[in-house]
């Protein structure tokens, strides 16, 4: 899978190649004189404009955190819906998800997510700091 350093430059080359592309047609068309140099100017400031906003709007949501999935849940809260003994379910944002514990955890405690693998939560009880009580 790409690096988000590498689809961000590859958007960019895209990007770049097409505003090459306007740049050449304004410039075939000022060479027919069907624009003046005010006009050129104007239109090359809307490209720069446009383009610039476009690249860091790519940039943005490559480095923007995750708001769906497994990823998203990391350090959110939940409760227990199954007995955690070591896996089970918990109930966190309006979903189910599977879950384990380094120990076992009883239904109805609140958990934190610590992490996951794959669409299997990591939790621990709320306010333990350890991997065991």
């Amino acid at each position: 899978m790409p690096s988000k350093l590498e689809v961000t430059l590859a958007l960019s080359d895209e990007i770049l190649i097409i505003a090459l592309a306007a740049a050449a047609i304004i410039f075939l068309l000022s060479t027919l004189g069907v624009l003046d140099l005010v006009s050129e100017f104007i239109i090359g400031a809307f490209f720069v404009a446009f383009f610039g906003i476009v690249l860091i709007k790519v940039w943005q949501a490559q480095v923007r955190k995750p708001a769906v999935g497994a990823e998203a849940l990391v350090g959110r809260r939940g409760i227990v819906s199954s007995d955690l003994e070591p896996e089970g379910t918990v109930f966190v944002d309006g979903a189910y998800w599977t879950a384990r514990a380094p120990y076992p955890i009883p239904k109805g405690e609140e958990v934190e997510i610590v992490g996951h693998e794959g669409l299997v939560l990591d939790v621990r009880q709320k306010g333990d700091k350890g991997s065991g009580q």
